[in-house]
């Protein structure tokens, strides 16, 4: 594959920063699962999974549950824990199964934060407040417990005293106390003055459905479309499913238009982190497209993008809508949320995070999650699961030799592995891929809490006619071009 295929997906990742410390509760896992092993008892076995969680230690963790579910099938106590342990490695059906069997006030932490996330996961908003205002109660909550309530508190709207809960989670972190507070402080800096700053109106408002020109853009070959900003411009975007609930628009941008930062962050990138603000842009066209208080970071993109784009369309600005990625017609609709089906064949999906698109497709025959993200022109797989797949075969590791990117830092590393069979939405590509890239363990699983093993970008997106995603209903239809497996 020739090199520029890569510089998209070096572009594209757009994250939080986390800086590289080093996990206190890593060296524990091994003690605490020879310990579990050996007593065979369920405190020993709590003790282990909460040590692996710590740690991040996924693997260990999905180990541990499957064998503590074989064990203990009846142990209350473990379900939040093993829900937890199922979450974390991509294992979303085995999660939802275990903690369906747990009181929505249970006094059970773990099972309540696997509760909030799942919950907001599938639109059951009401049923994540629930348990996150349950965790907010709590005298002991922790600052891992108060980012559950948080996230619910951002995915709903309900920005009244928010800037005072940021605050409150960010002094209770604590680094040694392993994953995910190694991470939680970053990820949360600045947002409380963002907060105090904009107030309780809802952002990101939908002011007018309606539909814009997408083609492809020139180099980078993602989907784009033309937009104003404030009502100046032109500017082009990149359409990006994986690009969070934020516009991205480039530092001179916004200068030119006169939008001013509000209050600090960073973003992070495969190869590096950068610096960035913060701020609220009044009203964002595309084409026939309205949208009104729109969430907008601020840092250098054009860079980032080989000078191809002035900003990013993060897809989660649709998240009170229905959203088509017509590819075959060449442009972006955004209509009502609606319990109608789309064209296509529905997929099952979860939306993690800051919106992102994670689908259960097979890969050799075995289910695992899927990162499905427009702003990447890759298919790829993760490392972790090549060498599970194929635990006798050597794989070749290179680095990407790619200066583009947030940070212009070292890229990513990519292994080179045998071709896989994968199937998506009925759809199956037979010796397909075989290619690795780390990220995907060691960027995307941490900071989604969620391990998703295959990067679906746009090779696999060009087959379809269209992709439709319902954001309030949590549903998703791929259109295929033809019905023929490739």
């Amino acid at each position: 594959m020739p090199l520029i295929a890569w510089m998209p997906v070096v572009a594209m990742f757009l994250f939080p920063a986390p800086d590289d410390k080093k996990n206190p509760w890593t060296a524990k896992v091994a003690d605490a699962v020879e310990k579990a092993e050996r007593t065979g008892s369920v405190e020993a076995y709590e003790a282990a999974l909460d040590a692996t969680c710590r740690a991040d230690d996924w693997q260990a963790g999905l180990r541990l549950a499957r064998a503590a579910c074989e064990k203990f099938p009846d142990a209350r106590q473990l379900r939040g824990v093993i829900a937890r342990a199922f979450w974390r490695a991509g294992y979303v059906r085995d999660a939802e199964q275990m903690i369906a069997g747990v009181a929505i006030d249970s006094d059970d932490r773990a099972a309540l934060g696997v509760r909030v996330v799942s919950d907001l996961a599938r639109g059951r908003n009401e049923s994540a407040l629930r348990a996150a205002r349950r965790l907010a109660a709590r005298k002991d909550a922790g600052a891992t417990d108060l980012s559950f309530v948080v996230a619910a508190r951002m995915a709903t709207g309900k920005y009244d005293g928010l800037g005072d809960l940021l605050r409150r989670t960010q002094r209770l972190v604590d680094p040694q106390n392993g994953y995910p507070e190694i991470y939680i402080g970053e990820e949360l800096d600045g947002l409380a003055d963002f907060f105090d700053h904009v107030g309780s109106e809802p952002l990101n408002q939908i002011a007018s459905h309606g539909q814009a020109r997408m083609t492809a853009m020139p180099l980078v070959n993602l989907p784009g479309c033309m937009v104003t900003i404030n009502g100046q411009g032109p500017y082009r975007m990149v359409v990006d499913t994986g690009g969070s609930i934020m516009l991205s628009i480039d530092t001179e941008v916004a200068e030119d238009i006169g939008l001013e930062s509000v209050a600090p962050a960073s973003v992070h990138g495969v190869s590096g982190k950068e610096e960035a603000g913060q701020a609220v842009v009044d009203e964002l066209r595309i084409g026939g497209i309205v949208l009104k208080r729109v969430m907008t970071r601020i840092f250098g993109v054009r860079k980032a993008t080989a000078f191809t784009a002035d900003g990013i369309i993060g897809t989660g600005l649709f998240g009170q809508g229905r959203m088509t990625l017509d590819f075959e017609n060449e442009r972006l609709v955004v209509s009502r949320s609606s319990g109608k089906p789309a064209a296509g064949t529905e997929i099952e999906v979860r939306i993690v995070a800051d919106a992102k698109l994670v689908a259960t497709i097979t890969v050799q025959g075995e289910p695992v999650a899927a990162l499905f993200d427009s702003g990447a022109d890759v298919l790829a797989l993760a490392p972790s699961r090549l060498k599970r797949l194929f635990p006798d075969k050597p794989f070749r590791t290179i680095d990407a030799a790619v200066a583009l990117g947030v940070g212009g830092e070292a890229g990513p590393k990519i292994s080179i592995g045998p071709g896989v069979d994968l199937t998506i939405a009925g759809r199956t590509y037979t010796n397909t891929s075989g290619l690795g890239l780390d990220v995907l363990d060691n960027l995307l699983g941490p900071l989604l809490g969620i391990q998703t093993d295959v990067l679906v970008g746009m090779p696999i997106f060009r087959d379809t006619k269209s992709c439709t995603v319902d954001y309030p209903q949590c549903r998703m239809w791929l259109d295929w071009l033809n019905n023929e497996s490739q």
